[in-house]
């Protein structure tokens, strides 16, 4: 039962027709019903005569591909289908029938078409996704080898499900002599359920399981612990749809000690709808299975959880990749909980191929040889993960369907796992970003740790990988494993990644440890400000997470403390090492707020020049001027003296009357910006008090350098009070 809508005609048609209307009537009947061996039969005379239309070559066609007669049903196709008015499903059915002709290229061009008409249907998308399909199938290389058995027969033979110490399969050979089992479908035999010994390649003791066997199909199935579940057409009273469909349901037996089976019908199913192809988690909580029954695309994947003795929770189409508007059928889930599956509407090379679910949750084909052009399914592996069972209709067979062992000769799932810890004391980290990484630098997974920074991901033997460790505030760390057919442990120890940058703030006079410093810092170039403050030993350090060794810091650092004059600096630099001294790169040194000290020696001013002969504040002694009406602005509690001083040259008396109208002109222009103007006042002391001993007076006269005379030709900001 490959195809999951497996039909019985409610009725025979039984009527002689008259006149090909008739026929035509009658051969759409029996397509209505789903008896496309008898329908075929009728539509091939209707050929070439006025009956013949779209309709009743598309129905021919589908007979063909319903009966497996590919290169008919795409010959068929080809007579009327036009893409620009074909419907999807003649797209895709077509692109089918000629992929399992062989006709590869065109196939894929029917689904372009198929794209270009309905850019969303997963089927034709699947193909657009993966347009390199063929080459990274050839790429991956031959995988599995496999060996048609010796239990096949020239009928429908598939399965190989484990059952105790045997194994299960289904087969159309059974004939019996006292009931016509004959499926209307394409005219083949019923299935039913064969039990076999397998022993080094031999099969023995082979037998019907005539407990759960009746005249209709049986199978497949599926066994966990005496639980057998198995498919079967509906039955009891209202076993057809409204259409007169005899459709598939899910049957559950218990398996006594004598082999006895006693059978429940699952309560999701319906006459309505198909529901079969069983499988069970490994944990025995979820059962998957394949239907049609509302909200499918197709025919899906779906799982239900088992609650407890023939209970079941509400079933729910498969999330994720795996089910497309084609059919998906034949879940198996492996020993390692991996999902596989059959499908004809992830692009493949025809028909049904068989796929999995990756860890990350990708849909993957397993390729060839065990893929073919045909129809492939019924996937089973055993629990050594190497060996197991595939069914398919590829030419070659002893029949219809056979069943092939397969031997997987590729690499083999092992496990990398380890513990993620902090250099500095050995405790876990939590939520680092192990990724793996292949031989070609592709990623192929990524975990991340857990509570107690423990990380586990699937590889493969026989491969080189590297595996790269991230985390935030910690510096990347990576490693290369030469992976072997055993599990894999690999630890990592995490260096925290932060460039510690040091700020040692001194007294610029004495050179003592200033504590209690507020310091600000403002990145300019990350945008961001960070507040410290200096300790006893005038010292604060800071890690900055943000930057490593090499990269540019752009910064401007203010320095604030009662009674020490405020200042703010910049630097550009880049980082030599993980430990930056701050001090050593810029003057971050304080001067001290003290009455009698100038602020000529605690600030940067230039001298303020006057023209000669005047007094009138120049432009550029404005900008001096600024600097101080600044500062005492910042310190409402400060009172300064400006007094101005003029060297020997000229009379006492005019250096005197010079110095006066200069010290209270500017003291007036700070006065005029300043709060309280009374906190500065302008003294002018001519040449009282030079500060080079060059007298000039009379007769006398200076040897002083020019230089040693504008010494004493200069503007003093002396700190009278200090609040």
């Amino acid at each position: 039962m490959k195809n999951l809508s497996i039909a019985i005609v409610l009725f025979v048609l039984g009527f002689s027709a008259h006149g090909q209307s008739l026929k035509l009537k009658r051969a759409d009947k029996f397509y209505a019903h789903l008896a496309y061996k008898s329908a075929q039969d009728i539509y091939v005379k209707l050929l070439d005569t006025k009956n013949e239309s779209p309709v009743m070559l598309n129905h021919l066609a589908m007979c063909y591909y319903n009966t497996n007669q590919m290169a008919k049903s795409a010959e068929t196709f080809a007579k009327y289908i036009q893409p620009e008015s074909a419907s999807s499903d003649e797209l895709f059915y077509y692109s089918q029938a000629l992929k399992q002709s062989g006709r590869t290229q065109e196939g894929d061009a029917q689904l372009q078409a198929l794209y270009a008409k309905a850019n969303t249907d997963l089927r034709a998308k699947s193909l657009i996704d993966n347009l390199n399909y063929l080459e990274s199938m050839k790429a991956k290389g031959e995988q599995y080898s496999l060996r048609n058995l010796d239990i096949n027969s020239e009928f429908s033979d598939f399965g190989g499900y484990s059952y105790f110490e045997s194994v299960l399969y289904l087969s159309s050979k059974f004939e019996s002599l006292s009931v016509k089992r004959e499926w209307t479908w394409d005219g083949t035999r019923f299935l039913d359920v064969f039990l076999a010994r397998e022993k080094d390649g031999q099969w023995n003791d082979e037998r019907m399981l005539n407990d759960i066997c009746t005249k209709y199909h049986e199978g497949p199935v599926c066994l966990y612990g005496t639980n057998l579940y198995f498919t079967r057409n509906s039955a009891g009273k209202n076993k057809y749809d409204k259409n007169g469909i005899q459709n598939l349901s899910l049957y559950v037996g218990s398996v006594d000690v004598l082999g006895g089976v006693s059978e429940t019908l699952l309560p999701f199913c319906s006459a309505e709808y198909s529901v079969g192809h069983p499988a069970v988690s490994r944990d025995g909580k979820t059962l998957y299975f394949a239907s049609d029954m509302p909200g499918s695309k197709g025919v899906d994947i779906y799982e239900v959880s088992i609650e407890g003795y023939q209970k079941y929770g509400t079933p729910k189409r498969l999330e994720g990749n795996v089910n497309t508007d084609g059919d998906e059928m034949f879940p198996f889930i492996g020993s390692n909980g991996t999902l596989y599956f059959s499908s004809n509407g992830h692009i493949g090379l025809g028909g049904l191929d068989v796929f999995m679910v990756d860890a990350k949750g990708d849909v993957i084909n397993l390729g060839q040889p065990l893929n073919s052009m045909n129809d492939d399914f019924a996937f089973i592996l055993k629990d050594d993960n190497k060996t197991g069972y595939v069914s398919s209709n590829r030419p070659g067979g002893k029949g219809d369907d056979d069943i092939y062992a397969f031997t997987y000769t590729g690499p083999i799932e092992i496990k990398i796992s380890g513990v993620i810890t902090d250099l500095a004391n050995n405790a876990p980290i939590k939520d680092a970003y192990v990724v793996l990484i292949d031989e070609k630098g592709k990623q192929i997974t990524s975990v991340k740790t857990d509570e107690n920074g423990k990380y586990e991901m699937p590889a493969l033997s026989g491969k080189t990988y590297t595996i790269q460790v991230k985390k935030e505030n910690y510096i990347a760390q990576k490693s290369t494993v030469q992976t072997t057919e055993a599990d894999v442990q690999k630890d990592f120890q995490l260096v925290e990644d932060a460039v510690s940058f040091v700020f040692d703030v001194k007294d610029k006079k004495t050179q003592s440890a200033l504590s209690g410093v507020s310091i600000k810092i403002e990145d300019l170039s990350r945008k961001t400000i960070k507040n410290l403050q200096t300790a006893d030993n005038g010292s604060v350090s800071e890690k900055w997470i943000s930057y490593k060794v090499g990269d540019e810091v752009k910064i401007n650092v203010t320095l604030n403390k009662e009674g020490y004059l405020s200042k703010t600096v910049g630097v550009n630099f880049v980082i030599p090492s993980q430990v930056v001294n701050v001090s050593e790169l810029m003057d971050i040194a304080m001067s001290k707020l003290e009455v009698g000290g100038d602020l000529n020696e605690l600030i940067s001013i230039n001298p303020i020049y006057f023209d000669k002969g005047k007094w009138n504040i120049r432009t550029d002694a404005a900008l001096e001027l600024d600097k101080i009406v600044a500062i005492m602005n910042q310190y409402p509690g400060m009172e300064i003296e400006l007094g101005s001083h003029t060297d020997c040259r000229s009379s006492v008396k005019f250096n005197q009357d010079l110095s006066n109208k200069r010290a209270k002109a500017s003291a007036e222009y700070i006065q005029k910006r300043i709060s309280a103007p009374s906190r500065i006042k302008g003294v002018g002391y001519g040449e009282s008090r030079l500060k080079v001993d060059c007298p000039c007076e009379g007769k006398v006269v200076s040897t002083c350098s020019e230089e040693e005379h504008q010494k004493n030709r200069r503007t003093e900001f002396i700190i009278t009070k200090m609040k």
